[in-house]
């Protein structure tokens, strides 16, 4: 008979047997990582409803996360996230930069140094200074 919610028996003049199966429903997360990172498991993860589904976000080397989207939401820059009693499609995204660092330079009496004060340079980056003392 298919997926029904009911079903009468009608001018019943014998034996008769009626079973019915049930399945439980099932939803989707979609699990999404920006470039310089990743997110396991990823793509569309199917779970199962009222289950718990936990998704770890790692940056690749010298990259920090920026955010992590669940429904569109801002969680916050976490490493983990765990949905509970699922009973909805849900979505997820996290997103990352490259981490820079502050090189702070300055010269005494005598000389200069260029560029002078803070300077950020990223991971991986190369930063040259130029000293000179002077005359």
């Amino acid at each position: 008979m298919g997926s029904v919610s009911s079903y009468t028996f009608t001018n019943v003049q014998a034996a008769h047997n009626i079973s019915a199966s049930f399945a439980i429903n099932t939803y989707t997360i979609t699990a999404s990582a920006g470039i310089d990172g990743s997110i396991s498991p990823s793509g569309s993860v199917n779970v199962n409803y009222g289950s718990n589904q936990t998704f770890t976000i790692t940056p690749n080397l010298g990259y920090s996360i920026t955010s992590v989207l669940v429904d569109n939401s801002s969680v916050g820059s976490v490493s983990t996230y765990t949905f509970t009693n699922i009973t909805a499609n849900h979505t997820i995204a996290a997103s990352f930069a490259i981490n820079t660092y502050t090189i702070t330079a300055s010269a005494g009496t005598g000389g200069t140094i260029t560029p002078n004060g803070s300077v950020n340079v990223a991971f991986g980056g190369n930063q040259t200074f130029n000293i000179t003392p002077n005359t």
